[in-house]
């Protein structure tokens, strides 16, 4: 168990470890930083890092539509498999458990044989009460906001060379110590873009992809990978606009690219390169179905219809926008809808997921059940307002989906 003074002495030890052994990767310093003893995700804490007190919210934590939605791709996933007797849902990065309620509560609304078979197992690296992995399963291994936390490296270009940016001591102080890369697959990242990156060019390399990727080629037997995060393409992410990298600090909802402050106290992030998911995946068997933005992935599971039959609930006016608002958010190309949606299979059949099918499967969300927010639920209250924007919010759904008005995809 932590102790109460493991965590304050965390930049301590740290530094401690680096005058006595040399410069570290980064990526070794956001591992102890983030799932040391003491780290952001082992400390014990008053409040939970996902709320108004904490340090951020989540698309789960939003509404509990969101885990409905995922809980009809799941559905969706089943259907796809052949409907199996037993289907099983494994969370990697749970959290503290809002996704895996959300979708048993909502698969038990809809009832019938995939609430029979589903079978639900959560798991996160932090929390001591998870539920042993299964292995060979028939299902889906599914995240949301997992491999964004990630311990990641981070290189700097100097004069057309690839330098890795470790970590040292200097005058008493946590900095960045441009040396030669650690492991040549980061140069093998960077390498077809590097030619095209101005001198001064950070960026973050993620190699805890390929053991994921094991571990979940362990779990799944056959069906799908589903993951949610921010990041694109190694493209989109390795060009000349992106020249601060993506590395980002979360503390008390305030943003910040500084690393060493609130060491403990505070979340690292990296945008996930989806391109090495791809990569990385396929080497253990799966193929990569497509990937999309939560706005469309969202709309085509129905979220339109959940926003749509608010005013039909016998809602207050005040309780309709309690919902609304966090609803809309879930799809907002500025908030939560800008996340990234791959899914991939493994031993199915090519037929296309509802969550990716732009042309229209017949499927028709107009029977699904409401969900709401209860009177004392726990989900992030986002009716005073959204971090970083403002409560006036109301686009048409081609602005969300950055379609023509009369484009129906």
């Amino acid at each position: 168990m932590t102790s109460p003074d493991s965590y304050a002495d965390l930049e301590q030890r740290i530094r401690e470890r680096i005058e006595s052994d040399g410069p570290i990767t980064f990526a070794e310093f956001m591992e102890e930083a983030l799932y040391g003893d003491g780290g952001y995700y082992t400390r014990p804490r008053p409040v939970s890092p996902v709320s108004p007190d904490g340090d951020y919210f989540t698309s789960p934590s939003s509404h509990p539509g969101f885990g409905a939605l995922i809980a009809l791709q799941l559905r969706d996933f089943w259907g796809l498999l052949g409907k199996p007797g037993v289907f099983d849902a494994v969370e990697l990065g749970s959290g503290d458990g809002t996704l895996a309620r959300d979708v048993v509560a909502y698969a038990g609304l809809l009832g019938g044989a995939f609430n029979d078979a589903l079978r639900y197992t959560e798991f996160d690296r932090s929390a001591s009460g998870s539920a042993p992995l299964p292995a060979g399963v028939t299902g889906c291994v599914l995240s949301n906001e997992l491999l964004d936390a990630f311990p990641v490296h981070r290189f700097a270009v100097d004069g057309g060379e690839l330098l890795e940016l470790y970590v040292a001591v200097e005058d008493g102080v946590l900095t960045e110590s441009p040396r030669p890369v650690s492991d040549p697959e980061i140069a093998g990242r960077v390498a077809p873009f590097i030619a095209e990156l101005p001198d001064g060019y950070r960026g973050e390399v993620n190699l805890g992809l390929g053991a994921w990727s094991e571990h979940v080629a362990g779990i799944l037997e056959r069906g799908y990978v589903l993951t949610i995060d921010y990041g694109g393409t190694a493209r989109e992410l390795y060009r000349h606009g992106r020249s601060e990298g993506s590395l980002r600090a979360y503390y008390r909802h305030t943003l910040s690219q500084n690393p060493f402050r609130h060491i403990g106290d505070q979340d690292l992030t990296a945008h996930v390169d989806f391109s090495a998911v791809d990569l990385e995946l396929s080497r253990v068997g799966f193929d990569a179905l497509g990937i999309t933005t939560q706005t469309a992935f969202l709309d085509r599971l129905g979220i339109r219809t959940f926003l749509a039959r608010l005013p039909e609930l016998g809602l207050s006016a005040s309780e309709v926008e309690r919902n609304r608002m966090p609803l809309l958010w879930l799809a907002r190309p500025d908030g939560l809808g800008r996340f990234k949606v791959a899914i991939h299979s493994r031993r199915v059949e090519a037929r296309t997921p509802i969550g990716l099918d732009s042309r229209g499967s017949g499927y028709d969300p107009l029977s699904l059940p409401p969900v709401t927010l209860s009177a004392d639920d726990s989900h992030f209250e986002l009716l005073g307002g959204y971090p970083g924007g403002n409560t006036e919010f109301t686009p048409t759904w081609a602005e969300l989906l950055g379609e023509d008005e009369d484009d129906d995809a």
